[in-house]
């Protein structure tokens, strides 16, 4: 097995476990907005974002490895008109962990929390799926040395009967 498959199989593994072994109810999730994304990447990076505009702040971590190899995260955080999009440009699978901390926090249901990790691990992007509240884009792009993975959040309306 390739090393992506063996990562997805175990976070699949821990948070089913996770979720299967936890018996009370998961309280309602919280606002998936642009100051709490921020807020908990800040919280759980415990470091601080670079603001490039209002509406758009970038976290970066890196170390070296050895002498000749720096492994790195960015994570881009935006917030447009219509939806909240979340970027990580990762060199190393251990930064991963950053995505399913994201996924598996209290922005989302347990049944949301399920259907991203499958449309995450899934072989195609997904384009418009809805995920109970929202509608997801999942995109992902591995250029020579790193692994591009863009999840696009845009909140459904709920529209009053004329």
């Amino acid at each position: 097995m390739n090393r992506r498959t063996i990562i997805a199989l175990t976070t699949l593994l821990l948070t089913t476990g996770a979720l299967a072994g936890s018996k009370a109810p998961r309280p309602s999730p919280r606002p998936l907005t642009f100051e709490n994304v921020t807020s908990f990447f800040s919280d759980t990076l415990h470091i601080r974002p670079t603001e490039v505009q209002k509406r758009c702040v970038i976290f970066y971590e890196g170390e070296w490895k050895n002498a000749k190899t720096y492994n790195y995260c960015v994570i881009l955080v935006e917030n447009s008109d219509e939806d909240l999009q979340v970027t990580y440009y990762i060199t190393d699978d251990r930064e991963m962990n950053w995505v399913t901390e994201l996924i598996d926090s209290p922005f989302f249901t347990r049944g949301e929390t399920e259907n991203l990790f499958q449309l995450l691990y899934q072989k195609r992007n997904a384009r418009g799926e809805k995920v109970d509240r929202f509608r997801v884009d999942v995109s992902r792009w591995t250029p020579r040395h790193a692994e591009i993975i863009v999840l696009s959040f845009t909140p459904l309306r709920r529209f009053s009967s004329r």
